[in-house]
């Protein structure tokens, strides 16, 4: 198991991941909650942890089966599959149909033949402190994310103006932006065995984002909610979970050797195992599948503001899940043909996700999907 650092943010998650994970546990298993050492874990923290854990066991305990193998469904994919050809999404559909349409409104976990999770669904999984918290982080990046508008090809959908509605009181600003405190910029991803030495080719940066004191300030307002959705991929998939804690403290030795101070800075106090976050604030999403995402590894999104009842389609699933403020969805976005269609009110989404080739950069290896168990997580 890796060594945390005591004095990096990332310990709190470590012991955030831990508690949760204890209490899901206890409350499956009907024994008590053994006590747990919280650090320096706030109270309003320890409160949504617990919120969570038990979101997180009802869904548990409510599985939802599915006959198609997703192992097989995968390996029909091509590379880049972006889900945004209806007639390549017609083909996939009637090889892989559904076997009956399904709408979730309550916790619930998907499964298919072959007892893989694919899909956490948890509504009410936040609580009214952190969705505040999300809103406060937010309001800090208004400038980032009304600058990160283009009116681009309409191909590059995930910017484009015609895909963001206006905030009705100015308290959302819509946008897109991704923050990381150590990725490859697009198109310098390294595969295979990497040089490591930033000398000797393309290396992790900083992202644009959290360059600067401005930056600075953005790392330390997500640290909450990097905390939360951590110690739920604590319990979704404990093998992705410490190999994205493995690949932090790696790519802090790494930054520190090579004294790159700023990102050193931020691997420090970034919370989260998750490589990226992105904002999405005031986005409708047309039918799109992620190629980055590994199929045998979770992305988790969060949706917190005020608006009318949503609709989140898998749609090559056949399951439609009420997206309502204050939800959390775990899933492989290669694997689910996903969309959502918000024209109106404040929404935010994070959107937390790992790139496969920072892991491979550090040398941390490849984990298998995350398989259900009545008894062992």
């Amino acid at each position: 198991m890796v060594t945390i650092p005591i004095d990096w943010a990332l310990y709190q998650t470590y012991l955030a991941g831990e508690l949760v994970h204890e209490i899901v546990m206890a409350t499956i298993l009907h024994r008590p909650v053994r006590d747990m050492n919280l650090g320096l874990l706030d109270i309003d923290t320890c409160i949504a942890l617990e919120q969570l854990a038990k979101v997180m066991a009802t869904a548990y305990s409510n599985a939802v089966r599915l006959k198609i193998d997703m192992v097989r469904y995968n390996d029909a994919l091509d590379k880049d599959e972006s889900g945004r050809s209806e007639t390549r999404e017609e083909n996939l559909f009637n090889r892989f149909p559904p076997d009956e349409e399904r709408f979730l409104t309550t916790p619930s976990v998907v499964i298919d033949s072959g007892g893989r999770i694919i899909v956490w669904y948890l509504p009410g999984a936040l609580t009214a402190m952190i969705m505040k918290d999300i809103h406060g982080a937010t309001h800090s990046m208004s400038g980032l994310l009304k600058h990160s508008i283009t009116t681009s090809k309409i191909t590059q959908w995930r910017t484009n103006r015609s895909n963001f509605h206006t905030s009705p009181d100015g308290m959302v600003t819509p946008g897109c932006i991704n923050i990381s405190p150590a990725w490859f910029q697009q198109g310098r991803e390294k595969h295979g065995f990497p040089n490591i030495d930033p000398e000797d080719g393309f290396s992790p940066e900083v992202s644009a984002a959290l360059k600067g004191d401005a930056g600075r300030n953005i790392t330390m307002s997500l640290q909450r909610s990097g905390i939360i959705v951590s110690a739920a991929l604590r319990v979704m998939h404990p093998d992705l979970y410490w190999a994205g804690m493995e690949t932090q403290v790696r790519l802090g030795k790494w930054a520190a050797r090579y004294e790159l101070d700023e990102m050193h800075y931020h691997l420090q106090r970034w919370t989260s195992v998750f490589n990226v976050v992105s904002i999405i604030c005031n986005r409708r999403s047309p039918p799109h599948r992620d190629p980055k995402c590994r199929p045998a590894a979770f992305d988790i999104m969060t949706t917190a503001g005020r608006y009318h009842p949503v609709v989140m389609d898998f749609m090559n699933l056949g399951i439609k899940f009420l997206y309502n403020s204050g939800s959390m969805l775990a899933s492989s976005c290669r694997l689910v043909r996903h969309y959502m269609n918000v024209e109106e009110g404040n929404r935010i989404v994070t959107a937390w996700y790992m790139r496969d080739s920072i892991h491979n950069f550090v040398g941390t290896p490849s984990t298998e999907y995350a398989k259900y168990d009545r008894v062992n997580m």
